[in-house]
């Protein structure tokens, strides 16, 4: 059985997020907060994938206000990376560069492509469970809440630092297909304190220049 380690960025201290808090009721003690972090997800990710290069651990890349709530965490995460070099809960096997859309909410790609569930809190402490499709299942993209990567296999797949939030994890795993690494999902029970925002200036900005980095990049016809 591989080690986990996971690691996570919050503005705060780490006791006052909820992924600290299981992390240590499930006993987990491999772990790293970017405590009072004011930097991009991608440039402290990428501190630990250089860090952790050619191990044999699986870094766990994990929002601060995902609660992971399944004790078998450590065996789903270890069965899934037997296939799949990077693992996530929630995902697509269409990713259509050509689409013209506002955002790459999940929901806007073929229901048929779709997999993996994550509950998400929705305000007032009222949480709803969303099943986007069956797991495991090969994908394209995968959302940034929980990423599990293979140091053995990752190589130079870095995530790009002017994505300091929105559509991170969207480049980094296209990074990854591109570099014909296998992405896919597990079925991990977690809950999401947040659901996105997708009408932001930030976000605005971050599609503009996702869609300028990917048309400039012969991979995205193949």
């Amino acid at each position: 059985m591989r080690d986990l380690f996971f690691v996570s960025c919050t503005a705060g201290r780490k006791e006052e997020t909820v992924l600290y808090r299981a992390l240590e009721k499930l006993g987990i003690c491999d772990y790293f907060f970017f405590e009072n972090n004011r930097r991009g997800l991608p440039e402290c990710y990428n501190e630990y994938l250089d860090k952790l290069a050619l191990t044999d651990r699986i870094l766990v890349l994990v929002h601060s206000d995902v609660t992971i709530a399944d004790i078998f965490v450590r065996e789903k995460v270890n069965e899934a990376a037997r296939s799949f070099n990077v693992v996530g809960l929630v995902g697509s096997s269409k990713f259509n560069f050509d689409l013209q859309t506002p955002h790459y909410a999940w929901p806007i790609w073929p229901r048929e492509c779709l997999s993996g569930s994550v509950e998400h809190l929705v305000g007032n402490g009222i949480a709803n469970w969303y099943h986007f499709g069956p797991t495991p299942r090969r994908c394209v993209v995968m959302d940034g809440l929980f990423l599990a990567v293979d140091m053995l296999t990752i190589g130079n797949v870095r995530f790009d630092p002017r994505f300091t939030f929105h559509l991170y994890d969207i480049d980094f795993c296209l990074s990854a297909h591109f570099a014909n690494l296998t992405l896919g999902t597990t079925n991990v029970y977690v809950q999401h304190a947040s659901v996105g925002n997708f009408s932001t200036d930030a976000y605005r900005q971050a599609m503009r220049e996702f869609r300028a980095k990917w048309s400039a990049d012969p991979r995205n016809q193949s």
